[in-house]
């Protein structure tokens, strides 16, 4: 994530600006995502690598949302929105504006 987000070193320890937050409201147009139902096989990286051709983006999926630990376990048929790519490019502009 270092190539999205401001990494920092102080005393040889490496940490993110965290402070530029994102938000996606929850009544987000239906026309600006896809619904996903998720399944025991899913993964973060491959939901992310199959919407967004990366593995690297599976953090825009828990944002839209609201899933805070990506550790918790959701239960199958869960619905997620998965937001189109120029959604997600949207998103990567405004927190390289903010770098």
């Amino acid at each position: 994530m270092a190539n999205i987000f401001n990494a920092y070193e102080d005393n040889g320890f490496q940490f993110f600006n965290l402070h530029n937050s994102i938000w996606v409201d929850p009544n987000i147009d239906p026309v600006l995502y896809t619904t996903h139902l998720y399944s025991e096989t899913d993964d973060w990286y491959s939901l992310s690598n199959k919407y967004y051709k990366t593995p690297r983006l599976w953090w825009v999926i828990l944002i839209a949302n609201q899933i805070i630990n990506p550790f918790d376990v959701l239960r199958a048929g869960t619905p997620l929105k998965i937001l189109n790519s120029q959604v997600v490019s949207d998103i990567i502009t405004q927190i390289n504006k903010k770098k």
